[in-house]
């Protein structure tokens, strides 16, 4: 006898399937290391001033209709011990970082080419769905993963730099493997004990949070934690618009 469809578990495409497997290794190996007392405290966090690290960046904001299941999160966690929690106005993940930090002078006749050239990509780009689900950690900080059915964003990264290669863009982080995902910082650790935040991070691996449908991106200078007071909004797109 075939099951119903309702007693069938959700269909799960082999590419989102490929980003949980990566996204789980990523927790055992950081897990790991930050029990050792290994987490990493960057040296400005409590010196907003004194920090002039900034970088070009195209992004995708958080919707704010997603934002309270991110402050439950962030409140669940921060229960467990301290640790710097982002503002809800720098809630964002990277498309594609453009210059790195430390790499990056404002040029404002490059950055208007630049925006040129991405228009005419994300005119083009295909309707994008982010399923924001789970917690995750690396050695600096807490985030929230976001899971894709296709590999359309990972393909457009690389679009990005070919089609900027005048610009001697960043490069795309290494991570080994032919598979991307998503990420959005919630919290950034200010000790290098962090044993308890692991903890709560381990009972929240799989929280759900929502669909985000990505309608809208940005190119941004911003600074390595995203204070809205920092950040210089350059040009916004919309996602399909051609």
């Amino acid at each position: 006898m075939r099951p119903r469809p309702e007693e069938l578990p959700p269909f799960v495409s082999p590419y989102r399937a490929a980003q949980e497997r990566l996204c789980e290794e990523i927790w055992r190996l950081n897990r790991a290391r930050l029990v050792r007392g290994e987490a990493l405290v960057d040296p400005f966090l409590d010196r907003p001033k004194a920090d002039d690290r900034r970088c070009l960046t195209l992004l995708a904001r958080l919707p704010v209709t997603l934002h309270p299941a991110v402050f439950d999160i962030q409140a669940r966690l921060l229960a467990a011990g301290p640790a710097f929690p982002h503002p809800p106005r720098s809630f964002h993940f990277t498309i594609r970082g453009i210059y790195d930090y430390g790499k990056y002078t404002r040029v404002d006749a490059d950055i208007r080419e630049i925006g040129d050239i991405l228009s005419r990509l994300i005119a083009d780009l295909p309707p994008i769905t982010v399923h924001l689900q789970g917690v995750n950690c690396n050695r600096s900080a807490i985030y929230l993963q976001g899971f894709y059915d296709e590999p359309t964003l990972g393909l457009f990264r690389h679009a990005i730099g070919e089609a900027l290669a005048a610009f001697h863009v960043a490069p795309l982080p290494t991570l080994d493997v032919d598979i991307d995902f998503a990420w959005i910082n919630l919290l950034r650790f200010t000790q290098t004990d962090v044993a308890a935040l692991v903890g709560a991070v381990a009972a929240l691996r799989d929280v759900p949070v929502g669909p985000m449908e990505v309608q809208e991106l940005e190119l941004s200078e911003i600074d390595k934690f995203c204070r809205p007071e920092q950040t210089v909004q350059f040009r916004t797109f919309k996602v399909g618009s051609g």
